[in-house]
């Protein structure tokens, strides 16, 4: 800080002859590294002396530093004495380095002061030994640190220095100069100068003493202070004003000088954070000091603050008034208070008052970040001997945290006041908060006019006890508390009085309860009660009261409210009488007694309010992430080009300029949650209070408005004449938005755009205009885009207009809050378009009395209810109107209640004409007419199209008495609101009285809004003229909310695209103005293109791009959802493209056609050119698609005006027409083919086959399937697998578990049939054919097993369950063939046999004759399932036919690549063609026919492989007919073998018995009665008994004969011929068994 430098002498300084440097009294406010430095060496000679006194320093290395050997000579002296350092050097407070050089001189250090919190400080350091010491001292004297002993010397021992405490004499060295000092006093501690010597010290010169501050201005005025300022020693005075601070204030009271310490900030800023210490005693003050401390004008907004802390004594005043504290972020407050992490905009800390005042009025306060706390008494706050706090005209705002809170508790004692008054506390948990033991002896405590508006919690909270006695007093007067969900009062603990009052006088409350409280009254303790308001109604009794919480009803105290009772409205002690003065109580102190309740402690006089113009709030191009208050009284706020992202600011108006305000809220985005209140007077100032003339009207004007999951909150009551207008905006949310300020709501979860909660309008408007207001959240109970909530929406000569809006959500509007409107008020919804589940919901009823209700002109469709809905009680009286006229809905146009409630009309009227709605009534519920004047007036309705003739009324749900108007009659009840009209005019309009307004002459002017701009004033009228408004709205959209699925074609391999439509609107306007580069709304998903085309039925086919439809070109129309528009682009086309949904289709969008679709220009729609784009659809002959094709159009988010997030899409399908009638019939035809193939194969024990049906089937689960083969074969797969449409895993095991279910029936039926006919187990396995049905079945379910395995181990999602049954099910596929043949190997034992009757036929005969059979019949019967197709040498191969076709099933279930359709098919062709090959070859079936039929089928199968592969290349018509042309000639082979296989079956078991029984035949050998069996036919059965079957459950004994000689498949000529003898021989017996 001094820098003395050097000279040619090597000395920076030289104090010589007589000579002295006084440094003293020097405030130092920031760290220094020394505050004296000396370069070089420090010469102090010749009876002269160097004194360092009196100064205040921060931090430092050093505060004297000599950096040079210092000489101290001659009879001189160096001293320093009572300096504070506040924080301790680093190294020494004196630093002689290396040394100092004494010769009859000293060095005093003597003193001084040290603050340190990280060790213990240094005084004095001399490094090395002296040099020159003759007859030098030094001496040290108490020197403290943290005012205590304790410091440290380093000094090197030879200089003998004497070191003194605070406890030892004073010595003279310490205190004077020795060269001029006589003697000192007894005490030591005073100088007695000798000749020469001057001053305290009796220095060699004379010091000049500061000049007078008597009559001076010592005020720092009207400059900005970027340092810390510390206001401590040698002071008495501290003034700054006009003074803007950068940097902390620290005014320590104590360490001020003189009796009475006066500290003044007045109109101070303090910014960067900055913040205000104001310090007092931290023990007893010393008697006869006091402290006036008036803090008045102080702004701090940039996250500083005020703490009070400690104590002051008596007389004391610390005032802060006038004062703006707002906190939108934590104060951090310096360490040394021991806040920890407790913040608040103002601190008091342990204060204690004794006989002192702290007061804090007039100032707002305002804490808006999370947890915030307004004003905080830490520490507890102890009064006594007429102590006082005093808070009044405080208004406190916070985040829903605690607008007032005490920690640690009150003691108020000796005739002390704390006392709230005139306050109000705005959206805070708890409006005052103690956490302590309150205990009031002899003193008051007051809570007096104060507003706890939107509590979330009790408005005063006491969390611990609270004592009264000693003639203490409660006093709570004139409250006024509107929250919803907890009391005015609550305590935790109990509220003990003694010789004590509590009294509560003129409070009010919404709810009913206004106490939780638990009192216990002792003797002289009295609860006094007068006129308070709980719940709406005004208490009056005892009882009422104790119902409220006041406690036992037979120790309260009732006052009426005309009554003036002293011990109820006055602090007894000091009231000498009470009166009545104009309808309040007036008390008149005595002595002792101070203000309006006449306390112990008066309040301080308050310098006057200065009288500043009215403010302007101003926020402009930025962003905002953190909450913004607005000062009180502002007269104008404005945002303009704002983005609040997620923070949700307060417009309070009642805190605004008093003589009106006005608010602008213009091209604002509310993003991420952001809500946006204006919030009114509080609910409780009622509609009286809101029309007087306390303060002017409230002109809002939102306009612009863009919200993305944002909202907007209008609540409270408005001032007289207040203009409320909502335009242009577009409000859209998708999730809930949190209401956090409207504690009391419900409306949270149902995602409201637009809130109106508590609102009163009186002779005040709300318009909203041409807003579209969206709600697409997924609740419980649905969505409610404008949400009116709160205890009621009250009306009186006020309005409310919904004018050409657009409506979206589950409910357009629901009102919770009961609407009432009087005094010629209007509610009106006209000209809106409503698109939502429900319409304008009112649940708790509407009352108007003289006032209308108008929902005229509207637009929409509603899946839910009705265009206006009334519940509740519907009352309308004293010439209202309830007008429902011009609607067109798709829906219900009314609702009233329903009998036994009803809606009232007591001299009023209702309309209902000129709608247009849908359903099977135009309304329901009850209308009531009562009384003269009443008039329902019914005409001009259309339901569902059809005009409705007075005698429909009463079917379409209109009950009651009315009067029918029809179209075009004019009538004054129908088209003008009675009361404002004089007459009508010719041209059918309203011609208006004074009073009327508008087009139909309603009771309140509603302002008309373009745009930004309102018409300015009220219009005049006269006699001669009608006041006209025109609406004109053209609904060209209607939204749908359901979201659109497109799955693949089937053509080419699976490929999906899903188009979702997104919920959520983007912007209807260019941005003006934006911070970022990136404009909000780009976050805003962008809507789904709604796509149309001008072909009747809306669909486009193969035929219209062919050219074959109408001869006006096809045209393909897109258009934009309102609000949107298409951008202003000359060239909409560079941003639409077109993208197929799967593989383009070569001859369809793949081919030249889509070439010249992409290539087609997009222009503007001639009728609406905003919102819809159109082309012209290309015509080519060649164009032609297998499937149905679906095309994406993909919008880029630029062509949208303002822009959106992602990419607009839309699409249009062309149908393929290919053969549509030929496909269904062909379906039909397979499908019957099938079902009597299936149901011959049963009868007829297995001769024929599904195989080929299947095959089909397989074909059309094929992934490379097209529609038209789908089509062809709808029913073939679920012959597969009646579980085909389900997943895979279904196929294989729905299969198995049907084939095993029949068969274990199967088993059981036949195990049941041979008990009851008693016959063996051969006898009743071949009459009920088993297992060979079994084999049946479960030969038809092998293909359905095994294909859908290979499919669910080629699902590309396949989960380990499929692949687990996959597996299993593909080895019993494969083991499943090789069972039969080992089953036919070791256990059928049947033999075949030719027919050689049939060898002498003609050729095509021989081709139809099966060549032979097989025997025994009883084997046949069994078996034949197995063996009935095939003949004798080639049995084996009866799983042939079904192993090839699971070749193919294997090929068929794979996913082929891209493109790879044709491989796939030509991989299959392969296969079967081999297998056809095979089966001429081996010539295995058991007639030529069957063989030539079987190799047929596959050759066909293989065919439509090959046609398959064809349409994948090059699609075509002929290859369409070609495929199913061989579906037909297939179906027609498979029928033809089928038929053949009946009739063979029938032939062989009627007719051809005797070629092979020619004496018995069939089942009758086996069954007949033993007594017609002789023995010589049963010994073979004896002696040929085996097991047919070993390993069977059935006991059989019986097996056919096998002899030796004959092969199992001998089918040679010989063969025949003996059986032809053996049936001619004389026995003429010879049993069916060895036949």
């Amino acid at each position: 800080l001094i820098n003395i430098e050097g000279s040619g002498q090597f000395s920076s300084l030289k104090v010589l002859n007589n000579s002295a440097v006084v440094i003293r009294g020097n405030v130092v406010t920031r760290p220094v590294k020394y505050f004296l430095l000396v370069i070089l060496a420090l010469r102090v000679e010749s009876r002269s002396a160097v004194v360092f006194q009196g100064n205040d320093m921060q931090k430092s290395s050093a505060v004297f530093f000599s950096s040079y050997s210092s000489y101290i000579y001659y009879n001189s002296w160096l001293q320093l004495s009572g300096n504070l350092c506040r924080e301790s050097p680093s190294d020494a407070f004196l630093f002689l380095n290396p040394t100092v050089n004494l010769r009859d001189s000293t060095v005093s250090v003597s003193g001084n002061r040290f603050m340190s919190s990280t060790g213990t400080p240094t005084v004095l350091r001399i490094p090395k030994r002296f040099r020159d010491l003759t007859n030098g001292a030094i001496v040290a004297a108490c020197n403290t640190v943290n005012d205590g002993e304790g410091v440290k010397y380093s000094i090197p021992s030879v200089y003998n220095a004497t070191i003194l405490t605070c406890s030892d004499p004073c010595a003279l060295a310490a205190s004077c100069f020795p060269a001029y000092t006589a003697t000192a006093s007894r005490d030591g501690c005073a100088c007695r100068c000798a000749e020469g010597g001057r001053g305290d010290a009796c220095l060699p010169v004379a010091v000049p003493e500061p000049p007078s501050t008597d009559g001076v201005d010592l005020c720092v005025r009207d400059v900005r202070v970027g340092v810390e300022v510390n206001v401590s020693f040698g002071t008495s005075v501290a003034c700054y004003v006009g003074v803007t601070f950068a940097a902390d204030v620290v005014v320590d009271v104590e360490s001020m000088s003189g009796s009475v310490r006066n500290v003044k900030l007045a109109n101070c800023l303090f910014v960067d954070g900055a913040s205000l210490y104001v310090v007092g005693w931290r023990s007893d003050p010393p008697a006869g000091q006091r402290a006036d401390v008036l803090i008045s004008g102080l702004e701090s907004r940039s996250g500083g603050g005020v703490l009070v802390a400690n104590r002051f004594p008596p007389g004391s005043r610390v005032t802060v008034v006038d004062s703006v504290l707002i906190a939108e972020k934590r104060v951090a407050y310096r360490g040394d208070h021991g806040l920890g992490d407790a913040s608040a905009c103002l601190v008091v800390h342990s204060v204690n008052l004794t006989g002192s005042v702290l007061t804090i009025a007039r100032t707002h306060v305002a804490a808006v970040f999370r947890d915030a706390v307004g004003v905080l008494l830490v520490g507890g706050v102890a009064l006594s001997s007429r102590g006082a706090l005093y808070v009044e005209g405080l208004s406190v705002q916070t985040a829903l945290g605690l607008c007032v809170s005490v920690e640690g508790g009150v003691a108020a004692s000796g005739g002390s006041v704390v006392a709230f008054v005139d306050s109000d506390f705005l959206l805070c948990k708890h409006a005052v908060s103690v956490r302590g033991a309150v205990s009031v002896s002899g003193s008051a405590v007051a809570l007096v006019r104060n507003e706890f508006l939107s509590t979330e919690d009790y408005a005063v909270a006491f969390y611990s006890t609270v004592s009264l006695a000693d003639g203490s007093m409660l006093l709570a007067k004139g409250n006024v508390h509107d929250g919803v969900s907890r009391e005015m009062l609550y305590t935790a603990g109990a509220v003990t009085a003694a010789g004590s009052t509590l009294s509560f006088v003129r409070n009010r409350a919404l709810l009913p309860r206004m106490l939780s409280v638990s009192l216990s009254l002792s003797a002289g303790a009295h609860v006094r009660v007068a006129c308070n308001d709980a719940g709406g109604r005004v208490l009056s009794t005892a009882e009422e009261y104790a119902a409220a919480g006041f406690g036992d009803a037979g120790r309260i105290d009732v006052v009426g409210c005309d009554a003036c009772d002293r011990d109820t409205h006055c602090y007894a002690p000091g009231t000498a009488s009470a009166s009545m003065r104009n309808g309040v109580c007036v008390c008149a102190c005595g002595s002792g007694g101070y203000g309006e309740a006449c306390v112990p402690v008066g309040a301080p006089a308050l310098p006057p309010a200065v009288g500043t113009a009215s403010s302007v709030f101003f926020r402009e191009n930025l962003t905002v992430r953190s909450v913004f208050v607005v000062p009180v009284g502002a007269s104008e706020v404005t945002l303009r080009h704002v983005v609040l992202d997620g923070v949700s600011p307060v417009l309070y108006v009642p805190w605004m300029a008093r003589d009106g305000v006005r608010i602008v809220v213009q091209n604002v985005s509310l993003l991420n949650g952001a809500v946006l209140y204006v919030m009114g007077g509080g609910a409780l100032r009622g509609a009286v209070a809101a029309g007087s003339d306390e303060s002017g009207p409230v002109e809002l004007s939102v306009c612009d408005v863009e919200a993305l999951n944002g909202a907007l909150v209008l609540t409270g009551t408005f001032p007289a004449g207040s203009v409320l207008t909502v335009t242009d905006s577009l409000l859209v949310s998708a999730r809930p938005t949190p209401l956090v300020y409207l504690p009391g709501s419900q409306s949270s979860p149902y995602a409201p755009v637009l809130v109106l909660s508590g609102l009163r309008l009186v002779r005040s408007v709300l318009v909203v205009s041409g807003v579209a207001l969206v709600t697409v959240v997924t609740v419980v109970t649905g969505g409610r885009t404008v949400v009116v909530d709160g205890a009621v929406l009250e009306l009186v000569g006020g309005g409310v207009a919904l004018d050409a809006a657009v409506f979206g959500g589950e409910y357009a509007l629901c009102a919770s809050a009961r609407v009432v409107a009087s005094g010629g008020a209007v509610l009106r919804v006209s000209g809106s378009q409503v698109y939502a589940a429900h319409g304008l919901v009112f649940e708790s009823g509407v009352e108007a009395n003289a006032s209308a209700v108008v929902v005229n002109d509207n637009t929409g469709a509603l899946t839910d209810g009705a265009l206006l809905v009334l519940r509740g009680s519907a009352s309308f009286a004293s010439g209202s109107w309830l007008s429902v006229r011009g609607d067109s809905i798709r829906g219900r146009i009314l609702s009233v209640p329903s009998y036994p409630r009803s809606a009232e009309l007591v001299q009023s009227t209702l309309t209902l004409h000129g709608n247009a709605g849908s359903g099977p009534v135009v309304m329901d519920g009850t209308v009531a007419l009562g009384g003269a004047g009443r008039k329902f007036v019914v005409g001009c309705l259309t339901l569902n199209g059809q005009a409705l003739q007075p005698m429909d009324y009463r079917s379409a749900g209109i009950i009651g008495k009315f009067r029918p108007v029809a179209c075009g009659v004019c009538d004054a009840d129908v088209h003008c609101f009675a009361a404002a009209t004089r007459t009508m005019s010719g041209s059918c309009g309203c011609r208006c009285a004074e009073g009327g307004y508008g087009r139909d002459c309603l009771p309140v002017y509603l302002p008309h809004v373009d745009g930004c701009n309102r018409t300015s004033g009220m219009p005049l009228l006269s006699h001669t003229e009608t006041l006209t408004e025109t609406l004109s709205l053209t609904s060209t959209w209607t939204p749908s909310l359901s979201t659109a699925h497109y799955s693949p074609t089937q053509y080419g391999p699976t490929e999906t695209l899903q188009v979702t439509e997104t919920v959520a609107l983007s912007p209807t306007r260019t941005p003006t103005a934006s911070v970022s580069s990136t404009p909000w709304w780009s976050d805003v998903a962008c809507p789904t293109l709604a796509v149309t085309t001008t072909v009747a039925g809306g669909s486009l086919t193969q035929n219209d791009i062919r050219g074959g439809g109408s001869a006006v070109p096809t045209r393909l129309m897109v258009a934009l959802p309102p609000p949107f528009r298409w951008a202003r682009d000359p060239q909409p086309s560079m941003h639409l493209s077109f993208v197929p949904v799967a593989t383009a289709q070569p001859s369809g969008f793949g081919g030249p056609w889509g070439a010249m679709l992409r290539n087609a220009t997009w222009v503007r729609n001639a009728t609406n050119p905003s919102t819809v784009l159109e082309l012209a659809v290309p015509v080519h002959r060649g164009y032609f698609v297998a499937a149905d094709e679906t095309i994406v159009i993909r919008c880029d988010a630029a062509a949208v005006s303002g822009g959106c997030k992602g990419v607009l899409l839309g699409s249009f399908t062309i149908r393929s027409d290919t053969l549509p009638a030929a496909a269904s019939a062909l379906s039909a035809i397979t499908g019957v083919a099938a079902g009597a193939t299936a149901v011959a194969v049963v009868v007829t024990g297995g001769l024929g086959s599904v195989l080929e049906m299947q095959a089909l089937g397989v074909f059309a689960r094929m992934s490379c399937a097209s529609a038209q083969e789908r089509a062809s074969t709808a029913a073939l797969p679920y012959f597969l697998s009646v579980f085909a449409a389900l997943d895979p895993l279904w196929m294989v095991v729905g299969n198995a578990l049907l084939a095993a279910v029949f068969g274990c029936v199967h088993c059981g039926v036949t195990a049941a049939f041979q008990r009851w006919r008693g016959v063996d187990a051969a006898s009743a396995w071949a009459a009920m054919r088993f297992p060979s049905l079994t084999y049946v079945v479960a030969h038809a379910m092998h293909l359905g097993i095994f294909f859908g395995s290979v499919l669910a181990l080629a699902m590309p999602d396949a989960r380990v369950q499929h692949r687990v049954i996959g597996v299993v099910g593909v080895l019993y596929g494969v083991a499943f063939p090789a069972g039969v043949c080992y089953f036919i190997a070791r256990h059928v034992g049947a033999s075949f046999t030719r027919y050689w009757q049939f060898s002498r036929k003609p050729l095509h005969e021989r081709l139809l004759y099966p060549v032979g059979y097989w025997h025994p019949a009883a084997q046949q019967r069994m078996y034949g399932g197995m063996l009935t197709n095939m003949r004798g040498s080639r049995v084996y191969w009866c799983v042939f036919q079904l192993s090839v076709l699971c070749v193919v099933c294997l090929t068929a279930a794979v996913h082929p690549p891209v493109g790879g359709c044709h491989v796939q098919y030509f991989c299959m062709a392969a296969v079967l063609l081999a297998g056809a090959g095979v089966v001429a070859f081996t010539n295995m079936m058991r007639s030529a026919f069957l063989t030539v039929m079987h190799t047929a089928s596959f050759v066909l199968l293989a065919a439509l492989c090959v046609v398959s592969a064809a349409n994948h290349l090059a699609p075509s018509d002929g290859g369409a007919r070609a495929y199913a042309a061989i579906v037909l000639l297939l179906t027609t082979v498979v029928l033809a073998v089928t038929v053949y296989s009946v009739v063979v079956w029938y032939a062989e078991d009627r007719h051809w018995q005797e070629l092979r029984e020619p004496r018995r035949g069939g089942l009758e050998a086996l069954l007949r009665d033993d007594e017609e069996s002789d023995e010589e036919t049963q010994k073979p059965h004896d002696r040929t008994s085996s097991s047919y079957a070993s390993g069977t459950t059935a006991a059989s004994s019986y097996r056919p004969p096998a002899p030796p000689w004959q092969p199992m498949a001998g089918d040679t000529r010989s063969d025949a011929q003996s059986l032809l003898e053996c049936a001619s021989s004389a026995r003429g017996k010879i049993d069916h068994a060895l036949l």
